[in-house]
């Protein structure tokens, strides 16, 4: 469904003005829309996932460990399918507030893609290179988007999310090096036209929630603070966008309808889209594609 068409439905959870500023610039901030009792329970939920990575030797297709992991220091780098370990995780991707917002943004039907917990471990936390998420799961149209919710205060040194203000207007850049090789992120030639000077920093209390368009081009710095910063990570597609690629995370929830109707066409848009490798053979994470090699 085009922008336009989603702009004649009713508003949600959103204000005119926030759904038009979402078109133009690409992305929103929410100071602390999600209440502190909610986070409460989040928060005691990541640290039962925690928990359940204490064992972990190496990384495997749900934990994605940092160097240094260890049962009685963990340190992690991304947790995935946490919305199978957890009710109150599934919960908050297809009956809330932020369900709400994307029907706002995606239009009335709306499918659940993923949702895993980024942790950026204090004192060392890996970076994101500047990437656009288009990229990992082309679709047919760009009707997908990715929230963030901050589950404590995210300030300028914990790396927070950094985003590039209306870069979603531009190309879909192809996330190879020279040689062909799958990298997850922008080249150095790509950098130079995609005004990274401009990049804005989202910074906010605990329980700010942002989401960003599919194009847009952002990425975070290293965590070189003693405070962790942890966010959960939820992407839903309209309903009408089908993808051209395997999901890097199928849990048992992908491509549930958390809102509205199936719709009976797929909508193309005329799009030159990049394709990622195939994952059906198994993904780790954005960090693993874009640090270990």
């Amino acid at each position: 469904m085009a922008p336009d068409e989603v702009l004649r439905h009713p508003n949600t959870r959103l204000s005119s003005e926030q759904r038009q500023l979402f078109y133009e610039q690409g992305y929103l901030l929410l100071p602390e829309e999600v209440g502190e009792n909610y986070l409460s329970e989040l928060n005691a939920s990541v640290s039962k996932v925690i928990d359940l990575s204490r064992d972990k030797a190496k990384s495997d297709h749900q934990f994605d460990l940092e160097p240094g992991h260890s049962k009685d220091s963990p340190r992690l780098r991304r947790v995935a399918y946490v919305d199978d370990l957890d009710d109150v995780f599934w919960q908050l991707c297809c009956n809330s507030i932020v369900t709400d917002i994307a029907v706002d943004i995606l239009g009335p039907n709306v499918r659940f893609r993923d949702l895993f917990i980024n942790f950026k471990w204090a004192g060392g936390g890996a970076s994101v290179k500047w990437h656009q998420d288009i990229a990992f799961y082309p679709h047919t149209n760009l009707g997908t988007c990715q929230f963030l919710l901050a589950l404590e205060d995210v300030r300028i040194d914990q790396g927070p999310l950094q985003v590039i203000p209306g870069s979603h207007k531009g190309q879909i850049y192809e996330h190879y090096d020279n040689n062909g090789v799958w990298t997850g992120a922008l080249s150095e030639s790509d950098l130079h036209r995609a005004g990274i000077e401009q990049a804005q920093a989202l910074t906010g209390n605990a329980g700010s929630l942002s989401v960003h368009h599919s194009v847009l081009v952002h990425g975070s710095d290293q965590n070189l603070s003693d405070r962790g910063r942890p966010m959960l990570v939820i992407t839903y597609s309209a309903a009408d966008a089908i993808p051209y690629t395997a999901a890097p995370y199928p849990s048992t929830h992908y491509g549930k309808l958390v809102r509205g109707v199936q719709p009976r066409f797929a909508h193309h848009e005329a799009i030159k889209m990049p394709l990622p490798p195939d994952w059906s053979g198994g993904y780790t994470s954005i960090f693993s594609h874009q640090h270990d090699k």
